[in-house]
């Protein structure tokens, strides 16, 4: 955890070479699409410094759900340490030094070893001991497997957008705007799209939605396939259908059949 007193790029790269040279140059660096992350200088930096920077899809924390969430546990305990006027060291201290989800703390997974702190231990317990890097990984797959087990019963899988395909996205009013697809961003589940009035957007296809002419022109070319498939080699004639039965029954996009009125003639 780093106080940062400006939200530059130049701060923002002075913070992480601070980290890098403390820990190593990490292989992938994850962040949203702020200002200090897309300018030209934090491009140059991870070109220099050998590392890849990945953002995440605009207005969808999710997407970033590791760091969203420890951001939100920092501040629980700055809060809580606040709150009964203690020293925040000493908290984070203990915090680092507390098991995470069955596993062991993350003092002992970066340096193998606890930490001392102002709660009695005995110089037993302060000796380094290497953790298996595999069981690690192993324990942790298994208890991510859990929680999207529990996530996708609530879920659908959403479908791929092609290029070119007519859909609308949701604005931060709730509001739905027409747009196309453009192309797929170097990230999962991520489109850049174009709006009617020649902006380019990145969105996650969680704010993307079908658009209905496209899934009327889809249920079409469906339909006629599979009429000339079953058009038989010898037609019968076709006879004239009442007025009243012209008007096709249609399915919308949630799975409801739309059918025509139909009026009483009392």
């Amino acid at each position: 955890m780093e106080q940062l007193t400006s939200s530059t790029s130049l701060a923002v790269i002075t913070k992480l070479k601070s980290a890098f040279a403390r820990h190593g140059i990490a292989e992938t660096v994850i962040s949203d699409n702020g200002p200090c992350y897309s300018s030209e200088e934090f491009r140059r930096f991870a070109n220099a410094w050998n590392f890849t920077h990945t953002t995440t899809s605009p207005r969808y924390p999710q997407s970033n759900g590791l760091a969203e969430k420890t951001v939100q546990t920092a501040k629980r305990i700055l809060d809580k340490a606040k709150a009964g006027n203690t020293d925040p060291y000493q908290a984070l201290l203990e915090y680092r030094n507390t098991p995470v989800d069955n596993l062991q703390s993350p003092a002992q997974l970066l340096m193998s070893r606890r930490l001392r702190s102002i709660l009695p231990a005995t110089s037993r317990h302060l000796q380094p001991k290497v953790t298996p890097q595999k069981s690690v990984q192993d324990r942790r797959k298994v208890c991510q497997h859990r929680q999207q087990t529990y996530f996708n019963r609530g879920t659908k899988p959403l479908s791929h957008l092609p290029v070119g395909t007519p859909i609308r996205f949701r604005q931060e009013d709730g509001s739905w705007r027409p747009a196309t697809v453009t192309q797929h961003a170097h990230t999962h589940r991520s489109y850049h799209i174009q709006t009617k009035d020649g902006h380019t957007l990145r969105r996650n296809r969680w704010h993307l939605r079908e658009s209905r002419d496209a899934q009327n022109t889809k249920d079409t070319q469906h339909a006629d396939e599979h009429t000339n498939n079953t058009q038989p080699l010898h037609p019968e004639p076709a006879h004239p259908q009442p007025t009243n039965q012209q008007n096709p029954n249609y399915t919308t996009r949630f799975g409801r059949i739309s059918r025509p009125r139909q009026i009483l003639d009392l």
